[in-house]
Formats: C-alpha cells, structure tokens, sequence
C-alpha cells in the first residue's frame, strides 16, 4: 500500500481494458489470405453443441 506522499509525488495509474474477444476486432481477407482492420461481428456465434446424428430406419411398406 503507498503512503500519502507517493501518491502525491506519483498518481495511481489507469487501468488498461482487455477485451474479452480480440478476435471480433479483426477481419480476415479470404481471397488475399491476410488480416484486415475491419471488425467482423459475424464472427460472434458461440458452438454449444458438437454431435452427429444418424438418419432414423424407414421400414419396407
């Protein structure tokens, strides 16, 4: 904890904030292959299942 006079002498600096998705702040160019600067919201959707299923049996009629 700093005493009195170090916070005179030298303020508290600011916090830095982080993003939570850098990811969404970055585009990428398909066709170049290359990073661009314009952001990509598209890229927001979030998997919450991965699976398989196999087609249902249809009975000979």
């Amino acid at each position: 904890m700093p005493t009195i006079n170090q916070l005179v002498n030298k303020k508290r600096g600011k916090k830095t904030r982080k993003s939570k998705s850098p990811v969404l702040n970055v585009g990428f160019n398909t066709i170049e292959r290359k990073q661009t600067n314009d952001k990509s919201p598209q890229k927001r959707g979030v998997c919450t299942r991965v699976g398989t299923k196999t087609p249902k049996n249809r009975t000979q009629l």
